[in-house]
């Protein structure tokens, strides 16, 4: 049988063959980053506004809820029981 292949022999490497993949592999890194960037800020933009949104909706709910309570405790203090006309005549 043959001698083993000593993989770690850097002898058998050209060293331009080794840069040039290593530059390949980083480029390659470095675009899948900075795409994974664009999508996480893109995100963050697009949570901002919808939580902007969101917040504006809430608030103007609660004012309408506000002003509705307003309006029932005001006509609530102005209200008051009809007279029973078929209850005339029944004491207590």
């Amino acid at each position: 049988m043959g001698e083993p292949i000593d993989l770690m022999n850097n002898n058998d490497v050209d060293v331009n063959v080794l840069i040039g993949l290593y530059n390949q592999k980083m480029a390659t890194i470095m675009n899948q980053n900075v795409l994974l960037e664009a999508k996480y800020q893109s995100l963050k933009k697009d949570f901002e506004t919808e939580k902007t949104k969101l917040l504006t909706l809430n608030l103007d709910l609660q004012k309408q809820v506000d002003e509705l309570t307003t309006k029932t405790k005001s006509k609530s203090k102005t209200y008051s029981k009809p007279e029973d006309k078929y209850q005339e005549g029944i004491e207590d």
